[in-house]
């Protein structure tokens, strides 16, 4: 065979071998290759504010804030959600302390636990701070899922203590509910931000007054900027459940001390430490976790009942030297029932047409869908009856609050950030009023409400299909729609139901104290103690005049006082829980 054959042959090889490839290739990826990468944008505000702890104190605080305001500080900063392959962009502007007087400082955000480049790493030795006045866009990918958190990193250990820090959660891609993509999955996940306080030190900065910075005595400790029994009242930081349900805890360590936290009543796994997945998973019901970690727990509720969730570090459980208080939180776990409402809703509807039809049934709708430069909108209210949601308007958030048995979403008019179970993501275009209704993209309920949208190539209908997990059957009115009318009176803000309070001056109620904690009656008079905690309290007579039994919560003991005196009594529970009845004739 001459080389000129040779040389055929082989640019026929090469012409076989690149066509091989090129099938190879193009039919797995032909789907995936047209998406883009999506890119969530976020906007946050360095400035000051205050903080109220469990018993009162209010403390100054620095932190990062979503409105442009000084003084809107929170404690921690809002918590940020990405996927797996986002393009991030997030800005940061400067705007300075509310209070006058005080020094005018610059501030970073870095990314802990996230490979960035230098440019975007928020540390002042190695790129400019930013200045009062002035903004920064800090971009780069997403590339692990895992548990992260930001903070400043200008004059780290005085601004981390004063309060800028905040969570940063990379999902799983299209944010699947698994820790990483392809890992483990999980019915919902909670975020525990943990830090510590010195008052001393947030009192020194707000004085201007000089500190030393080696001698810090927390006094205060925090879950998401919550001591208990704050914790209880604050959904992102109180665990619920059902038999069978697995539940991912996010724990991150943001402050100065070590922690060993307890969980009662079950084992969990350590699935993932500081954003990696771990090669095998560590059976434990106690993990330590140091300033800077961060542990993935995964636990399958295999039980009902309430458990703790604490600290082990004792001291860690008070508010000011009272116990119980800080790194305490708890787990309730209910039965699993059968609910006859937890059934699969489909959803057909369709730009500019007033009706839908859910399970097959023509529902009218208060405003017709809507598409505004691509994106179609649906009224919200509508969605939420059909899926099993509250709806409710926040006037003075000018807001829509979205609630479930295991979601709670804010949505703020025209804004393209939303907050999901304390989180904030960036959505592909903002909620609008339109015709006095509420409307929110269509894109939203699939990304974040779990239903699965898909089109009726034939008809042009919008289908979209989803689990009703409301305890009743929905009820469809067009004229309870969330509008900025009739709810923007205040009817539709939202607020915890309180406990009935009493205007009798004879009642004391019990939560985390005595209140009120000293009481002047006549002799002859009945005082009531009503528990309004979450924990069985006692009252005991210092003098053992009059001793109560176990009080559960809601329940109330009575004692009528024949005798004038000065009466101490406490919980014999939790015996820093003093009060006074003085008894006159």
């Amino acid at each position: 065979m001459n080389i000129h054959a040779l040389r055929l042959l082989g640019f026929r090889k090469l012409l076989l071998a690149v066509l091989v490839i090129t099938m190879t290739w193009v039919a797995p990826s032909s789907s995936s290759a047209a998406e883009p990468a999506t890119t969530k944008k976020f906007q946050l505000y360095a400035t000051d504010g205050y903080m109220t702890l469990p018993d009162g104190v209010q403390l100054y605080i620095w932190g990062y804030s979503l409105t442009n305001k000084p003084g809107s500080a929170t404690v921690p900063a809002p918590a940020l959600e990405v996927n797996e392959g986002d393009q991030v962009e997030i800005v940061l502007t400067n705007i300075g302390p509310q209070k006058s007087g005080t020094k005018r400082l610059a501030h970073t955000i870095h990314f802990h636990g996230l490979d960035t480049d230098q440019q975007n790493d928020g540390v002042p030795h190695t790129s400019p701070a930013i200045q009062v006045g002035e903004s920064f866009k800090y971009q780069f990918t997403a590339k692990h899922a895992g548990t992260y958190f930001y903070h400043c990193h200008v004059d780290t250990i005085e601004h981390l203590q004063m309060g800028m820090y905040g969570a940063f959660i990379v999902k799983a891609k299209n944010g699947i509910n698994q820790d990483w993509t392809g890992g483990p999955t999980f019915d919902k996940d909670y975020v525990f931000l943990l830090n510590e306080i010195d008052p001393v030190w947030h009192q020194a900065v707000e004085g201007g007054k000089p500190y030393d910075r080696t001698d810090f005595h927390p006094k205060y400790w925090t879950i998401n900027g919550k001591a208990y029994p704050d914790t209880e009242t604050d959904p992102t930081s109180y665990i619920e459940g059902v038999v069978g349900e697995t539940v991912l805890i996010r724990l991150i360590n943001s402050g100065y001390e070590s922690h060993s936290f307890h969980m009662h009543g079950y084992h969990f796994q350590i699935i993932a430490s500081d954003g990696r997945p771990l090669p095998e998973p560590l059976t434990k019901d106690t993990v330590l976790i140091g300033p800077g970690e961060r542990y993935d727990l995964l636990v399958t509720f295999d039980q009902s009942g309430m458990f703790p969730f604490h600290s082990h570090n004792i001291v860690d459980n008070t508010n000011n030297g009272t116990y119980p208080g800080g790194l305490h939180t708890m787990i309730d776990v209910k039965e699993k029932t059968s609910d006859p409402s937890s059934m699969l809703m489909t959803v057909r509807l369709k730009a500019g047409r007033n009706s839908a039809t859910v399970n097959g049934e023509s529902i009218l709708l208060p405003n017709s869908p809507v598409v505004l430069n691509g994106t179609t909108y649906i009224p919200v209210r509508f969605i939420g009856e059909t899926f099993g949601a509250e709806v409710k308007w926040l006037p003075k958030e000018k807001s829509v609050l979205y609630t479930t048995d295991k979601t709670t979403i804010q949505l703020g008019l025209n804004s393209s950030q939303a907050k999901v179970n304390g989180r904030l993501v960036s959505l592909s275009a903002p909620p609008k009023e339109i015709k006095g209704t509420i409307m929110v993209p269509m894109r939203f309920i699939a990304d974040h409400l779990g239903a699965k949208l898909s089109k009726d190539s034939k008809t042009g209908e919008i289908i979209l299909t989803g689990t009703m997990s409301a305890a009743s059957a929905p009820s469809h009115h067009a004229h309870d729609e969330a509008t900025t009318g009739d709810e923007a009176n205040g009817n539709g803000s939202t607020g915890s139901v309180d406990q009935p309070s009493s205007a009798d001056p004879l009642t004391v109620d019990i939560t985390t104290s005595f209140m009120p904690a000293k009481l002047t009656i006549k002799k002859g008079q009945t005082v009531r103690w009503v528990n309004k905690d979450t924990q069985i309290h006692t009252v005991y007579d210092l003098q053992d005049k009059f001793n109560s039994p176990n009080i559960l919560p809601n329940a109330e003991f009575s004692y009528t006082f024949a005798e004038a005196g000065t009466y101490t009594y406490y919980c014999s529970t939790h015996p820093s829980m003093v009060g006074e009845i003085i008894v006159t004739d």
